[in-house]
């Protein structure tokens, strides 16, 4: 089969594209037959060790696919060859087979287009967590999204203009392509942080907060919620046009490998509640089990956007384009498209 080799831990330059073997299934598990592989930004991070270097390269990179079963293991049941699913798995995404672990994995509704699946199955879910369960948005807030034409927070923007009749979003994204594309998507004020300096334009937009002992609870100006999933030099920044009693969620660090440290003392007095998040803390809880429902739910009944596909051979290209911010929304590598 075709594949996407990581021969060294680093640089684009060490995928490689290669011809191994097809994986065998084992007990509990499913071999898919990948129609599309997803990229984001864990696949970045895979590559470069930043999260962790457990299994020596080379080795067969992509953390998710999205095909239709082709071999069941000893003890599956729920799932049957032809299944159309999505799985996010360890490694071995960018071939034309993987190997996933069957618990947890549930067949796909016949309609939904595998691309579309994928570029929604893990996003969304992540989304959905920001937007309800971390953030906790209410009517008539304010909120501060960063990388607001990425993968995850497109969605989130989406959500917040189609599920609430009341909130108001200030996007910051990276060129004039993204500033269109939010302002398509109802953004209500878009920040080019290229030629933008953000904390300015939001004063600009909310009026300045209000900080510190002698102003009490009076608070101003400002964003009620900042969504964070960049990290870097926004930790040092945020906190100027978060308003008092505000919400701050923290959840990736695309700025940067290392999490800068938070200085408390500035705002001590504002009573923000600093969230620093992962998915992984929810799996397996009711919140998790929802935001699958949730993901459902908008596959099914919502518009999708189109999605940014590039070709199996492409993937060191494809993933530059994500780690330099030249990218929007979602990228699907496509594998082995179906006519079905």
């Amino acid at each position: 089969m075709r594949a996407i080799q990581l021969n060294e831990y680093g640089s684009v330059d060490n995928y490689q594209l290669v011809e191994v073997p097809a994986p065998q299934v084992g007990p509990g598990q499913v071999r898919i037959k990948v129609e599309y592989a997803g990229m984001r930004w864990g696949d970045v991070m895979h590559r470069t060790g930043t999260l962790k270097r457990d299994t020596p390269p080379p080795f067969i990179a992509g953390l998710e696919a999205a095909g239709r079963i082709d071999q069941v293991g000893a003890g599956v049941t729920g799932l049957k060859i032809g299944d159309k699913v999505a799985a996010a798995v360890l490694e071995g995404g960018f071939a034309e087979y993987v190997v996933a672990p069957a618990e947890g994995l549930k067949p796909l509704p016949p309609s939904i287009a595998l691309d579309k699946a994928l570029a929604y199955f893990l996003n969304m879910r992540v989304a959905y967590m920001i937007v309800y369960q971390w953030a906790k948005v209410r009517e008539g807030e304010t909120v501060l999204l960063h990388a607001a034409a990425g993968g995850i927070g497109l969605l989130v923007l989406q959500i917040l203009k189609r599920k609430f009749s009341n909130v108001r979003v200030i996007g910051i994204c990276s060129s004039e392509d993204k500033v269109q594309l939010l302002r398509a998507n109802g953004c209500d004020h878009v920040v080019n942080r290229k030629t933008q300096n953000y904390v300015d334009e939001i004063n600009r937009i909310c009026g300045p907060k209000t900080s510190g002992f002698f102003v009490g609870g009076e608070q101003g100006g400002g964003v009620d919620v900042s969504i964070n999933g960049v990290s870097g030099p926004t930790i040092a920044t945020d906190a100027q046009v978060i308003r008092k009693r505000g919400r701050w969620v923290i959840f990736g660090r695309q700025a940067g490998d290392s999490m800068p440290p938070i200085n408390t003392q500035p705002i001590c007095y504002d009573g923000i509640t600093i969230m620093p998040y992962s998915i992984v803390a929810w799996f397996g809880q009711p919140e998790w089990d929802a935001s699958e429902a949730f993901t459902l739910e908008w596959l099914e009944s919502e518009t999708l956007y189109e999605i940014e596909q590039w070709p199996l051979e492409q993937v060191a290209a494809a993933e530059h384009s994500l780690e330099s911010g030249k990218s929007s929304g979602k990228l699907v590598i496509r594998v082995a498209p179906s006519d079905a």
